[in-house]
């Protein structure tokens, strides 16, 4: 299926939006997390498979799975016990877990963090039917669940399956020479839909480690389990934890059977066989489907609800309690499902986790207007794309840039992505290049949008432009004017040294004649002769401008 996903914020979450049939369920007042109809010949690669999960909307494939974690993707041909859907029903698939083989262990991991804070509802289709078991009776096992662990949490396997349905911890039949199976990592929450009820019972050292009041009431002994509950166990990590918290079962405060189920109806269905045509088997299976609601209320005190709905009919609320103090910051999750000595087939479809609180989140793409290079006391104005991405109003955006004192916006208010495109605005700021900025060669600045003082931030984005240093000038040739004067020569007229120069005692016998200066002191004489030339020269300049402008 083709995906498109949406950038996170810091403070924001993951949007992603998995195009396909629309789920028959209503949606949470927040947004949409995560969608995944799983209807495809492929799914979101945010889901990784664990064991035997696999897609009957891809082509069959004559390999076994590989072990451990892998891509989701089509079934193997060795694990099509008992009445699976059809392989390759493109558009009409299902994310089959296991088949009604024994000892299977399958999971879809999802290793992304979902903050807290906005609180956390999925919903979910899943079917358990078609038990192959004869020996001993028809008893189906052993059911599926849900798991939240912390944001830390190495998502890379679920923990141990069997009655631990891939959340809890166990050792193998409480045999102590066999390895001690560890529960998932990082273990917040898990929803057990235990179709058998062996979940519900602390044996195999499920809850080890725990407190008396984090105990089952069925105790640590192997017992006959009563069927069809909906089990919830809290943190726990490695070995140790994985307590018991409730259960959809009578008579919890007593430590003597029974523990009946208080479901309104049972997690299974009673198909034992589906056609090998795709749209035959979804309308077999369509009508039988369970779909269940886990809400998780914003954190620091969350409270966590489950609902449970038959085929069309309307969700019946089955569970309530206080969610596992300490609340970690964000979650990450998975649905994992187990068969062992009994069986069942167990399918996902319609996956939808959403926030409980609408979720903000902004983007930023800032550009350079114009083209460069610049040199220092050149302008650079920048241009900021800003898009809410998120599915709640924001306001009293900001645009900080590190070289910007003031980025303005046409808008401060984004209306959510749903009220396109009002939830986008442009913002614009200038800068001054600097000398600085010539010797470093480029101007490099980040901006960041933020709003709800700051509650809500977008990515970081830099741009870089050239700086280039004004060459300078050629040195200009020296010209007969600036020239230094010459030396004086030595007098080699007879004169004694100090006397005037010969020129100087010429003009001075020349004005004895009655010449003008006569008698005066030599350089007097020159400006005078030199005050003539110029009054000479100009009035000769004068006449012929005159002329050449027709004038008389």
């Amino acid at each position: 299926m083709t995906a498109v996903v949406r950038p996170l914020a810091a403070t924001a979450v993951l949007v992603l939006v998995v195009l396909g049939l629309a789920p028959p369920f209503a949606r949470a007042v927040g947004g949409p997390l995560v969608t995944e109809t799983f209807t495809g010949a492929t799914a979101h690669e945010g889901f990784r498979a664990f064991g035997s999960a696999c897609l009957t909307g891809a082509d069959e494939i004559a390999t076994a799975l590989p072990p451990g974690l892998h891509d989701l993707g089509g079934c193997s041909a060795r694990t099509r016990q008992g009445p699976v859907p059809p392989a390759g029903a493109d558009g009409r698939g299902f994310l089959q877990l296991t088949d009604a083989s024994t000892d299977q262990a399958a999971a879809v991991l999802f290793d992304q963090v979902v903050p807290s804070a906005q609180g956390l509802s999925v919903t979910f289709e899943q079917w358990q039917y078609g038990s192959t078991t004869t020996t001993g009776g028809r008893r189906p096992a052993d059911g599926i669940a849900f798991f939240l662990t912390g944001e830390d949490a190495q998502l890379t396997a679920p923990g141990a399956f069997g009655g631990s349905l891939g959340y809890a911890q166990k050792l193998p039949d409480g045999d102590p020479s066999r390895p001690f199976l560890p529960g998932v990592d990082d273990g917040y929450l898990g929803i057990g839909l235990d179709a058998l009820g062996n979940y519900f019972g602390d044996w195999e050292l499920r809850g080890d480690g725990c407190p008396a009041d984090g105990r089952s009431p069925a105790g640590t002994g192997f017992r006959v389990p009563e069927p069809d509950k909906i089990t919830v166990r809290g943190p726990g990590d490695g070995t140790e934890g994985y307590c018991f918290l409730t259960s959809t079962s009578t008579n919890l405060d007593r430590t003597t059977p029974p523990w009946d189920s208080t479901l309104p109806f049972s997690l299974r269905s009673d198909v034992t066989t589906v056609p090998a045509d795709p749209a035959a088997a979804e309308a077999v299976l369509r009508p039988v489907r369970r779909t269940v609601t886990v809400t998780v209320t914003p954190a620091p005190d969350p409270v966590v609800v489950v609902s449970l709905a038959r085929g069309d009919e309307a969700a019946v609320e089955v569970l309530r309690f206080d969610a596992p103090s300490p609340v970690p910051d964000g979650y990450k999750f998975g649905f994992s499902a187990s068969t062992g000595q009994f069986t069942d087939v167990h399918l996902l479809r319609n996956v939808v986790i959403e926030s409980v609180q609408p979720v903000q989140s902004l983007t930023l793409e800032k550009t350079v207007v114009g083209s460069g290079p610049y040199l220092p006391g050149d302008d650079v104005r920048y241009r900021y794309d800003v898009v809410n991405t998120g599915y709640a109003t924001v306001e009293d955006l900001v645009v900080t840039d590190d070289r910007i004192d003031t980025v303005r916006c046409e808008a401060t208010r984004l209306e959510p992505v749903t009220e396109a495109p009002r939830n986008a605005t442009t913002c614009s700021g200038t800068y001054r290049v600097r000398a600085a900025d010539g010797e470093a060669g480029e101007v490099v600045n980040t901006a960041v949008a933020s709003a709800e003082q700051g509650g809500v931030t977008s990515n970081r984005d830099d741009a870089v432009v050239r700086v280039d240093v004004p060459a300078p000038g050629p040195t200009p040739e020296p010209t007969a004017s600036s020239a230094a004067p010459p030396p004086p020569t030595a007098p080699d007229d007879g004169a004694e040294a100090g006397d005037p120069p010969a020129d100087a005692r010429d003009a001075d016998e020349a004005g004895a004649d009655g010449l003008p200066g006569a008698g005066a002191p030599a350089g007097v004489l020159a400006a005078a002769v030199a005050g003539v030339v110029l009054v000479v020269v100009g009035g000769s300049l004068l006449l012929v401008h005159r002329r050449r402008h027709g004038s008389p």
